[in-house]
């Protein structure tokens, strides 16, 4: 086994999940003007506690960014206190996601999943993959339906920091100018999965689930408030 192998099998891996302080009009700013700030922030709670309910059966360790860095007490006491909670760093996201992808390995970490909450139905056997493809040295990226990634993963030796610098973020070229400047190290693509974002993305959302009769969180939520999903666009 060479030094790499070592390190990538030894050392443990870890989940860096983003978040934001749910504030209302500061949290799903496009989806509150559809259904109401409130209900958008309320929604935001929702999500990143059924992703956790999610990532916590990865049985790896869960390190919560936060923003802003004033909102310490008020993250973890949404969150709960089991989590690692630090702080986001940067002046956009990309030097933030950089940031977090530092402070994970220079605790030891041998590899790591970045991920936020606008995918709370982001399937466990995704990530799981993702963490394999982690074990063999790939970079990982997984796709999401508005031309962005919901996720990616690095080990230290395959950190490629410039993927974060200038970069368009909220476009739909996120996905594919990353793609690019991973080029041409070892990337392992997960299945593409959908970000809710808009009244459309919370709709398809509500139909992926309500066949299933899931019962997360965030389906309880809709189930009480199902006007939520005939607002027309005014």
């Amino acid at each position: 086994m060479n030094d790499q192998d070592r390190s990538s099998s030894d050392a443990p891996f870890c989940l860096l999940l983003f978040v934001k302080n749910p504030i209302p009009g500061t949290v799903k700013s496009r989806l509150g003007r559809r259904i109401g700030f409130e209900e958008a922030a309320a929604l935001y709670r929702c999500f990143a506690r059924d992703l956790l309910l999610t990532t916590q059966q990865l049985g790896i360790d869960q390190l919560i960014f936060y923003a802003p860095a004033e909102a310490a007490m008020a993250v973890q006491d949404w969150l709960g206190s089991e989590y690692t909670y630090l702080s986001q760093q940067g002046d956009d996201l990309g030097e933030r996601m950089a940031h977090a992808f530092t402070t994970c390995f220079e605790r030891g970490y041998g590899g790591a999943l970045i991920t936020g909450s606008d995918s709370p139905d982001l399937p466990l056997s995704y990530l799981q993959n993702g963490l394999n493809a982690l074990k063999r040295q790939h970079i990982v990226i997984g796709p999401s339906n508005d031309g962005g990634y919901y996720t990616l993963g690095f080990t230290p030796e395959t950190f490629t920091p410039d993927v974060f610098s200038d970069m368009p973020w909220s476009t739909e070229t996120v996905f594919e100018q990353t793609l690019q400047r991973l080029q041409p190290r070892p990337v392992h693509q997960l299945p593409t999965w959908y970000d809710v974002d808009t009244l459309e993305d919370l709709r398809h959302f509500h139909q992926r689930l309500s066949p299933a009769g899931v019962q997360t969180e965030s389906m309880t939520f809709l189930q009480q408030h199902l006007d939520l999903l005939g607002h027309d666009e005014t």
